[in-house]
């Protein structure tokens, strides 16, 4: 909460967790990493800036393989194409706070019970084409984290989020 006098400490859990994350990705566990400060003015999170392994991080360059249906229609269900995914890196970085937007039409309410905890970030190459393989891509990474026990994959609760960028 950007206490002032308080000082950050490296989640132990967090980083192992990454590690065996990276490894279940095909990434390379980088010996270095680094964290640096990211200045924005971001509403939910307190201190003006984010903690995050953007330039350094712990994992780079792996990939994914997901199986993508060629058709949306469930008779075809077992049409895919197999399209590698690209890692570009999986970085430990502070979790903001949650804004809270449906709460009151006017408001616009900020939730701080997450902001500065650990937070593990997977950053994907542009290799999607389509929005059915970007929900291949999360249903794959959501299989594999669930698997190895790196995440329980609840979207509802928010332990599992997914931002997506759009080129056009």
């Amino acid at each position: 909460a950007a206490i002032p006098g308080t000082m950050p400490h490296l989640n132990k859990y967090c980083v192992e967790q990454t590690v065996k994350t990276g490894l279940a990705l095909n990434g390379t566990i980088n010996q270095r990493s680094m964290f640096e400060r990211k200045h924005y003015f971001y509403p939910d999170m307190p201190q003006g800036y984010q903690i995050t392994q953007q330039r350094r991080p712990i994992v780079s360059s792996g990939n994914v393989k997901i199986d993508v249906p060629k058709t949306r229609d469930n008779a075809q269900r077992f049409d895919v194409y197999t399209k590698d995914v690209g890692i570009t890196r999986i970085q430990i970085e502070q979790d903001s706070g949650k804004s809270i937007r449906d709460l009151d039409p006017t408001k616009i309410f900020i939730d701080l019970n997450r902001a500065g905890c650990g937070l593990m970030e997977i950053v994907s190459e542009p290799d999607m084409r389509s929005s059915d393989e970007a929900a291949a891509f999360v249903r794959k990474i959501q299989n594999i984290l669930k698997h190895i026990g790196t995440c329980n994959g609840n979207m509802e609760e928010g332990n599992l989020r997914c931002d997506v960028n759009v080129s056009i």
